[in-house]
């Protein structure tokens, strides 16, 4: 019996090389157009630009819906927000079907095998990728100064009123959003990943359209949830992540990188990022990561917030208790020192920093060299989804996206909940 068990398993890994090795050799042409685009010196006086677009589209929408005040209709949009189905249902107001419909199709620029590739990434190093979408790109998104205002103000709006639990299911909601997006199937024609997309699109200019009402300061911080604030979120999850593998010492492909890359990108378009924010590829994009990055870093207090609410969320969700000082040294090896300084973490001796991250990346970079084995590889796909479903069970028992509607939205306007 065992033997038997042991030949389906060499079978199994051995399909699965040659599959993969196709799968690179599919997408090589496509990866070769990609490396001849040029890499872009991002000014900042384009970013600048930038701040004051938001997503005409969705925010039409969201206006024809508001303006029309009608409570039955309001609260139809909001329950199909929450529904998890990928059929659009039939109850919805006609304007919302119209942007479904409208917005769900592939771009004429996307390529199936750099997505199909791009989304095998994803799920062959999700067990990093996780970690670094909580202890990179997330403090990476709160440094940045006038961004952390509107993240911090929209968690505040939640019943609890800026209790750790609203930011923490924030974060959650933002792990499964990734895992519908880059999984595979999940931008398929009418995949979850692109109706999550479509739902967090509107969601955001729900929130546009509520902070608009409510004396925002766009010339002090820029439109709420801005283009160049969207985009930056689309670096520091994909261009920045890429970053911060390295910096495990995990080790992939040029054609690996770019077709993450390529996959985000698409991803990028379903949230109603300007097409000339996208990045043309790996190197534009962390090029434009790393710009945005220099354009907003500031100290805030909003952003010191929502960093102590991730810090607290991170020690209460881990399985095994890890010590404070140990998630200190984790942020900033993979922050940098001075972003963590802006965020408030606390300081930690450059001597212990250093063993840290050197044991870090070893026992990292031993375990992504073993997994190079297509049956490791496998169980690593396995262990990864494990891990990711069981951090968003963690907060959400109903396995659903429920972007909820700030509770002031909705009694300024009538909604039920």
């Amino acid at each position: 019996m065992l033997w038997i068990l042991l030949l389906i398993l060499v079978v199994v890994s051995l399909l699965y090389s040659l599959w993969y090795f196709y799968l690179r050799k599919n997408a090589a042409t496509s990866v070769k157009i990609k490396e001849e685009l040029t890499v872009r010196k991002w000014e900042i006086d384009f970013l600048e630009s930038k701040r004051k677009l938001t997503d005409p589209l969705a925010d039409k929408v969201i206006e024809e819906i508001m303006t029309k005040g009608e409570l039955e209709i309001v609260n139809k949009l909001f329950r199909a927000i929450n529904e998890t189905a990928e059929e659009i249902p039939d109850h919805l107001p006609g304007e919302v079907k119209r942007y479904f419909l409208e917005t769900e199709k592939l771009p004429n620029w996307a390529d199936p095998k750099l997505i199909e590739m791009g989304q095998e990434v994803y799920a062959r190093n999700g067990v990093y990728i996780g970690m670094l979408l909580s202890f990179k790109s997330l403090p990476e998104c709160y440094s940045g100064a006038k961004g952390a205002n509107v993240l911090h103000h929209t968690g505040r709006l939640n019943h609890s009123h800026g209790a750790q639990n609203a930011f923490a299911r924030r974060i959650a909601e933002t792990a499964q959003f990734v895992i519908l997006a880059m999984s595979p199937g999940g931008l398929d024609p009418q995949g979850k990943g692109i109706r999550a997309a479509q739902k967090v699109r509107l969601i955001h200019a729900v929130i546009r359209y509520y902070l608009r009402k409510h004396q925002w300061d766009a010339d002090a911080f820029g439109e709420p949830i801005n283009q160049e604030d969207m985009a930056g979120t689309l670096m520091s999850f994909s261009a920045l992540i890429l970053e911060g593998l390295e910096l495990l010492d995990v080790e992939l492909s040029h054609d690996e990188k770019e077709a993450y890359i390529h996959t985000w990108r698409v991803v990028g378009h379903f949230m109603g990022v300007d097409p000339e924010l996208l990045p043309n590829n790996a190197a534009d994009a962390l090029a434009l990561g790393h710009a945005i990055i220099d354009h907003q870093k500031g100290e805030s207090e909003q952003g010191k917030s929502l960093m102590k609410a991730l810090i607290e969320f991170n020690e209460n969700s881990f399985p095994i208790k890890m010590h404070p000082n140990t998630l200190y040294k984790m942020y900033r090896y993979l922050i940098g020192e001075e972003l963590a300084g802006y965020l408030g973490i606390p300081k930690v001796e450059k001597d212990d920093l250093e063993d840290f991250a050197e044991d870090f990346r070893e026992i990292v970079g031993t375990i992504s060299d073993i997994s190079q084995n297509a049956m490791l590889a496998l169980m690593m796909k396995g262990i990864g989804k494990i891990m990711l479903t069981a951090m968003i069970n963690f907060m959400d028992d109903n396995q659903k996206i429920n972007f909820y509607i700030p509770e002031s939205l909705q009694k300024d306007w009538g909604l039920n909940n």
